[in-house]
């Protein structure tokens, strides 16, 4: 028994310390991590008595229950039991959609297979994989552990927490993983299905989330299975909480059999995803030209032709074609949704003005997330012809930009007009409203065009059928860039006294378009001195 879990460890380490240096070669994915677990951290701890920043972020978290628990421990066990509950559900969730969409189960690695049995190699992986998602998760429960342990002033209390926090962990980790890729192993046998597996999980995913946040009732409901016994070990030793002892050994109990469940699942899938013999129909799954048809792109690449010449409107025509080929890379402009779909309605119930302004800004990040989030990535096939090129580097980029802007600054504008129309808006808000959706979208595209240039991803097949799809770090930070040009916008039309007023609405157009406009256009300065340090053969120099 010790030969095979020696080997499983060694497999797991060896390819986790790879990726480790492939992130540290790359700082900034660590700084797009950091930023993650801080927002992921912000939302466990929750409101913290440090003057502004109680008034910024006044909901409750493990804080403010620690607080509470010597006053009235009912209540702060029945709310551990539901958190219990929900951070395994939560956890599953995230690890889930990882598993659906990793890379890792494409193909099965020959030299793992070759040395080892297929359920060491499945394992190896597995626990690779394993570490990299603990990488967001430990550092979010364990500041809840540590808030919570602050609040009840007992040291002893992060007995509890801790534990309580390392088998919500790994029970959301171990049964998110085998869900997963029975999952995925389950839509292989559908190439038409496993092509969109993209779309179902992130729907998925943003369902899931927007019911855990905005109804009440189902964290009460999930209080009722046993997931919620592993509220009894977070608070175990916590004082004034008279957790159940049964509770906490059900819950280290579960968590043993759910794990061992768990492996068994991910190795009967893995094993069929690396050795299904099914017929996969690779221009199935490639799709043929999308939604955009051959003459619609044709023509609207020779009307671009007029104004941007020919090398630029060629990118872009190549780049509407590769966007009905890439519905992985496409359907990441669902991301904000998942992301923020409970703090959006929460506010707009607290300010209702803002929901025009709030659409605006989804909308115009999704464009920015469909296809300049990953621009060197996308021309890496291409680069040895791009950078022998005269003007080629110009083109590409040039060509991303136009490709979002063509279709993106319309819609825009639309949405801007609509929503503000059936929000009442004054003549000038909703003038302000379009002046700035303008602003938003072009700004945001050089920004999109930047942190992808930042956080390229260059793994993945070779093609240039396809758009590669973007770094999960680099959608994260253009969502915290928008967030801040977007902010004018915020202040503007939804907070102070002078909100909505002509001279509120002023300030924020002309805000957004002096923020908007320098940043879209370092954003792009930087993408283009990046692709300029590439090498022909696509290796940064």
């Amino acid at each position: 028994m010790i030969g095979p879990l020696r080997r499983i460890a060694l497999v797991a380490t060896v390819r986790h310390r790879v990726e480790v240096r492939r992130r540290l070669r790359h700082p900034q994915i660590l700084v797009a991590l950091s930023v993650g677990i801080i927002v992921g951290a912000i939302a466990v701890v929750g409101s913290l008595p440090l003057g502004i920043y109680e008034h910024i972020w006044p909901q409750p978290g493990a804080y403010h229950y620690g607080t509470l628990a010597g006053e009235n421990g009912s209540m702060v066990l029945e709310r551990a039991r539901e958190l219990g509950a929900i951070g395994v559900v939560a956890v599953g969730a995230l690890t889930a959609l990882s598993s659906v969409t990793s890379d890792a189960w494409e193909e099965p690695p020959p030299d793992l297979v070759t040395s080892l049995s297929v359920p060491e190699a499945i394992c190896g992986v597995l626990g690779d994989e394993l570490l990299e998602r603990s990488w967001f998760v430990a550092p979010v429960l364990g500041s809840g552990a540590l808030a919570f342990t602050v609040g009840t002033g007992t040291p002893r209390a992060a007995i509890g927490a801790v534990v309580g926090g390392l088998a919500v962990g790994l029970t959301g980790l171990f049964l998110g993983s085998s869900v997963g890729l029975g999952i995925r192993a389950g839509l292989r046998r559908f190439p038409r299905l496993e092509v969109v597996r993209y779309v179902i999980g992130l729907l998925g995913l943003l369902v899931l989330f927007a019911v855990l946040s905005l109804t009440r009732q189902v964290g009460s409901g999930l209080a009722a299975t046993p997931f919620a016994w592993y509220g009894d070990v977070l608070v175990a030793t916590a004082p004034g909480i008279s957790a159940s002892p049964l509770r906490v050994g059900g819950a280290l109990a579960l968590g043993t059999v759910v794990s061992v469940g768990s492996l068994s699942v991910a190795i009967v899938a893995g094993r069929s995803l690396w050795f299904n013999e099914t017929k996969r129909n690779d221009e199935a799954t490639e799709l043929d030209e999308g939604s955009i048809e051959p003459t619609e792109v044709g023509r609207l690449g020779r009307s671009l032709d007029r104004f941007v010449g020919r090398p630029t409107a060629g990118v872009a025509q190549a780049t509407w074609r590769r966007m009905g080929r890439s519905p992985r890379a496409m359907t990441y402009v669902l991301l904000p949704i998942g992301l923020l779909w409970p703090a959006v309605i929460q506010l707009s119930v607290v300010f209702p003005e803002l929901v025009p302004v709030l659409v605006v800004t989804y909308v115009t990040v999704a464009v920015g997330l469909g296809t300049t989030l990953n621009p060197i990535g996308n021309a890496r096939v291409a680069l040895p012809l791009i950078l022998t090129t005269v003007g080629g580097r110009r083109s590409v980029l040039r060509g991303h930009a136009f490709a979002a802007l063509v279709p993106g600054f319309p819609l825009v504008v639309i949405v801007a007009l609509v929503t503000g129309v059936l929000g009442d808006y004054t003549p000038i808000e909703l003038t302000g409203l379009v002046l700035i959706s303008g602003f938003l979208v072009t700004g945001g595209i050089g920004v999109s065009l930047g942190v992808g240039a930042w956080l390229p991803n260059l793994e993945g097949p070779a093609t240039t059928a396809t758009l590669m799809p973007p770094e999960l770090y680099a959608m994260v930070s253009y969502l915290f860039a928008m967030s801040l040009l977007s902010a004018p916008a915020m202040l503007g039309f939804g907070f102070g006294e002078l909100a909505g007023s002509t001279a509120a609405v002023t300030a924020a157009v002309v805000a957004t378009g002096a923020c908007s406009g320098g940043f879209g256009w370092l954003g792009y300065r930087y993408a283009r001195r990046s692709l300029e340090a590439y090498e022909a053969d696509g290796r940064e120099g």
